[in-house]
């Protein structure tokens, strides 16, 4: 047993002080190296068409959200401010993730005057991203990394946005 213990406890102290890939807060789980461009949303239903590959240096907010989501449709006026507060630097997207028809994602985005980009057909993640539930936000900075990834009503979310539209430090 004494010599067990001689092997595991070395192992577990060199474990516990690897440096971490990121450093991150309590609480806090590391988010996927992923990028803005390994995303895909549906047709465009309302609102100008998205280029992942190509956003112009401004940050991407993307919402998957279902006409049909008690949630989803109370964030809906939250999104629309942030798109209006953050247009200048800041692309919104609202993927409706419940199959709905045209006609039915329509009249949502008319009755809560939706002026940022809806789509509809869902929204493609990378393999290990998709959250599995709506409302769900993903926030990419100015270099379209993932900063963000979780319910768009969290303190946290408000926070990335705001990051994520700051341009990114200059390389030293």
């Amino acid at each position: 047993m004494k010599t067990l213990l001689s092997i595991i406890i070395p192992i577990a102290i060199a474990i516990s002080s690897a440096p971490a890939a990121e450093k991150k807060k309590k609480g806090e789980v590391a988010l996927p190296d992923v990028k803005v461009s390994d995303f895909k949303v549906g047709e465009v239903v309302s609102g100008a068409a998205v280029d992942f590959t190509n956003t112009g240096g401004k940050a991407v907010v993307i919402e998957a959200w279902g006409v049909r989501c008690g949630p989803c449709i109370t964030s809906l006026p939250h999104m629309e401010t942030l798109a209006k507060r953050n247009k200048s630097d800041t692309i919104i997207v609202g993927a409706e993730s419940q199959g709905s028809s045209s006609e039915d994602i329509s009249a949502v985005v008319k009755k809560f005057k939706l002026s940022y980009t809806i789509t509809k057909g869902g929204l493609q993640t990378p393999a290990g991203v998709g959250s599995g539930s709506i409302p769900h936000a993903y926030v990419f900075d100015t270099t379209g990394k993932l900063i963000f990834s979780g319910h768009p009503a969290a303190s946290e979310f408000e926070k990335a946005v705001r990051k994520a539209g700051r341009p990114a430090p200059a390389a030293k």
